[in-house]
């Protein structure tokens, strides 16, 4: 008899998460951050960073939303501070890097802890800090 109580507390208390996970508000407003990424065999994808660290991550046409902690957060304001350095329309991938509502960086450089680069890393590996 206990045990069948403790997998029901256990079934309610799974049931009740997945419920709160699902009902979470969507972001909404201007993204922090923006990045698109264009691949030369016509891949697109996306990723909206939001102020709070929810992020919603599209690689074609799956979509993905992960939340990226202060830390993280922190690393891309810092980033964005120092600006966001030219590429080349011969890259591939093709990045385009967007500030909060100004104006999108298209064609933007990878250089090495610039915002391009960390998230074109945070569309590879969903974190900064693969």
């Amino acid at each position: 008899m206990m045990k069948r109580l403790a997998v029901l507390l256990l079934t309610l208390v799974a049931a009740t998460s997945l419920g709160a996970c699902s009902a979470a508000a969507e972001p909404t407003g201007t993204p922090a951050y923006t990045v698109t990424r264009s691949w030369s065999n016509g891949m697109e994808e996306k990723a909206l960073v939001y102020a709070d660290g929810r992020t919603v991550m599209t690689h074609g046409e799956y979509s993905e939303k992960v939340t990226l902690p202060a830390d993280q957060m922190a690393a891309l304001a810092a980033a964005a501070a120092l600006g966001i350095p030219a590429g080349a329309n011969s890259d591939d991938p093709i990045l385009g890097v967007t500030v909060g509502a100004g104006e999108t960086v298209r064609p933007a450089g990878l250089e090495m802890d610039s915002l391009p680069e960390l998230l074109n890393r945070l569309l590879d590996s969903h974190t900064l800090n693969p």
